[in-house]
């Protein structure tokens, strides 16, 4: 069975905005800039072998790169304890994933893969990238397979880069580098980091969220919890904006074809305001100059 950390995190990367977040703020590779994130598309099946379904789970997405298909390839890795056969592994669901494709390509090869590996145990990771490094080197390298996957170590972040990252998958990474005791006293800097994400993405959040601190009170019993209300609070706050805002846009579309007024998007300005959001904040989810907020806010 799945642990609850493997279901969590199952549910938020269901979501292509999460994968979408992963690629482009902690995978530094040139190519993922050329992604037509538009054209992700998650993949439901697993090639994870039975003896290891308890311990990890893997996430297959398509994404379009320069007119090709690519599999994107993302496993996770929740034990403390450091495999140091990973790139055997990984080499083994995706030739598993090859040999059970249908698909044809333009050039009649298989398709490209890029392996990642999203590691959020306790000890550091130590195990090799490349294939070649768990083989011992008593050939020629040229009959030594040569493949490598990519790692991202959540343990390894500091929290002040995610806190300059700031958005959904930042905040996620955030807390589970928190203590229970630093949750409680930095929960300001956890909804910084989600402001300007979109109403779908805060909802999904919130649900995690929930579930991840009613998982840390059960392990640590006694330990300052959060309170609902506190939470819930904070988050109806923001989701109360984004609503309102979509609304608003709505309606605003609708009022500016008909007699091109912008009212409702000043008075989601103004509830912003009331709601503490920067100044850059607001301008840049109303598409308002700073200097009209400005003029909004002495109006008040």
């Amino acid at each position: 069975m799945a642990s609850e950390h493997d279901k969590r995190y199952k549910k938020l990367f269901a979501y292509p905005g999460f994968m979408e977040r992963l690629l482009n703020s902690f995978v530094n590779e040139d190519f993922v800039k050329e992604l037509d994130f538009s054209t992700l598309k998650r993949i439901d099946k697993s090639f994870i072998s039975e003896s290891y379904k308890e311990k990890e789970s893997d996430i297959i997405y398509t994404v379009e790169y320069k007119d090709h298909t690519i599999y994107i390839f993302l496993l996770l890795e929740f034990q403390s304890t450091v495999d140091k056969k990973m790139a055997v592994r990984f080499a083994r669901y995706i030739t598993e994933l090859y040999d059970s494709y249908q698909g044809k390509t333009k050039s009649g090869k298989l398709p490209g893969v890029f392996p990642i590996l999203l590691y959020n145990g306790d000890d550091k990771w130590t195990a090799p990238v490349e294939f070649s490094d768990c083989v011992e080197n008593t050939l020629p390298k040229e009959y030594i397979p040569q493949f490598r996957y990519f790692p991202v170590l959540e343990n390894e972040i500091p929290k002040t880069s995610l806190l300059k990252i700031k958005n959904a998958l930042s905040a996620v990474f955030y807390i589970e580098n928190s203590s229970v005791t630093e949750i409680a006293e930095e929960l300001d800097n956890f909804f910084e980091l989600i402001k300007k994400e979109d109403l779908e993405i805060v909802n999904l959040l919130s649900s995690w969220f929930n579930n991840y601190l009613k998982s840390l009170y059960k392990k640590r019993p006694g330990s300052k919890e959060i309170s609902d209300t506190e939470l819930t609070r904070k988050f109806d706050s923001i989701l109360e904006v984004k609503n309102m805002f979509a609304t608003k846009t709505r309606e605003h579309d609708k009022i500016v074809l008909e007699q091109g007024i912008e009212q409702g998007i000043e008075e989601t300005a103004l509830r912003m305001l009331e709601k503490e959001f920067s100044i850059e904040d607001i301008a840049e989810i109303t598409n308002l100059s700073p200097e009209d907020i400005i003029k909004l806010n002495s109006k008040k």
